[in-house]
């Protein structure tokens, strides 16, 4: 009976030992507490995402008398890559296509250049183009990105591209778009596939189990575009090399230590 005590308590530490190092394993931000509170205010201020070519922009004019602004609210008729939808309050939303060179052809005033523009800074340079040069009444711009996307793909619920709709995903976000990792998700080995406004592809990985995450606005913030690709680890990676015959041969033997283990402890 000792033997069997003893047996039984062993058995509990090894298993409360594995619960705590699986525990740490599924994790996020393991030591985020140790981040100061000066830290996190370098790194509050909010993100704006830039203009890259290939991105899609609506741009709404407003003004008091609205035929002021029709010149600048025109529809398919306004020049190649440009289609009209229908926007907030009956608006008609512009839709432009930013070319390779980073630049738009918007109504009356020509091409424009608004690669590396922030959306607030394409709405003053609009504004200050047509005003007062083109028309005498002061107009309100409105600019959104039309294809603000990221896609999270690999070891997560609900893979997939999914559409932002406030132009700015940090990548805990974009992680509870997808339904989260799942137990298999390799935590501390996250590639981030990344376009730069030259079309360059750049990777880059990422621990999320380290609290650097939240200090790190070129990793916490996610831009256009970006691909969140989870690992499996090195479990699920095990199981994948396994076929049906090895997973039963396993399960078999589980099941007979399993009583053996019992007939023993009761000849004891």
């Amino acid at each position: 009976m000792k033997i069997n005590h003893f047996v039984y308590i062993s058995l509990s530490v090894a298993l409360l030992l594995a619960s705590c190092t699986a525990q740490k394993k599924v994790a996020y931000l393991k030591n985020a507490d140790r981040i100061t509170e000066a830290q996190l205010q370098n790194n509050s201020a909010i993100f704006e995402a830039k203009i890259m070519p290939k991105d899609v922009l609506t741009i709404a004019v407003n003004t008091i008398t609205p035929e002021v602004a029709a010149p600048f609210n025109l529809g398919s008729s306004a020049g190649s890559g440009v289609t009209t939808s229908i926007g907030l309050q009956g608006a008609e939303l512009q839709t432009y296509v930013v070319d390779a060179a980073g630049n738009i052809n918007y109504p009356v005033v020509g091409t424009l250049h608004v690669a590396g523009l922030g959306r607030v800074q394409l709405q003053e340079l609009i504004r200050t183009s047509i005003y007062p040069k083109y028309i005498t009444e002061e107009p309100i711009v409105n600019v959104r990105f039309k294809n603000y996307k990221v896609s999270v793909l690999g070891e997560v619920a609900k893979p997939g591209q999914y559409t932002v709709q406030n132009e700015q995903c940090t990548i805990f976000e974009a992680l509870a778009m997808a339904g989260d990792m799942t137990i298999y998700g390799n935590r501390n080995n996250v590639m981030l596939i990344r376009e730069d406004a030259t079309g360059a592809k750049r990777m880059r990985r990422i621990d999320l189990q380290d609290d650097s995450v939240l200090t790190d606005p070129t990793i916490f913030y996610l831009q256009q575009n970006d691909v969140l690709y989870i690992e499996p680890n090195k479990a699920k990676s095990r199981q994948a090399g396994l076929g049906s015959a090895e997973t039963y041969s396993l399960s078999a033997l589980s099941v007979l230590l399993s009583v053996i283990s019992i007939i023993l402890s009761f000849k004891k």
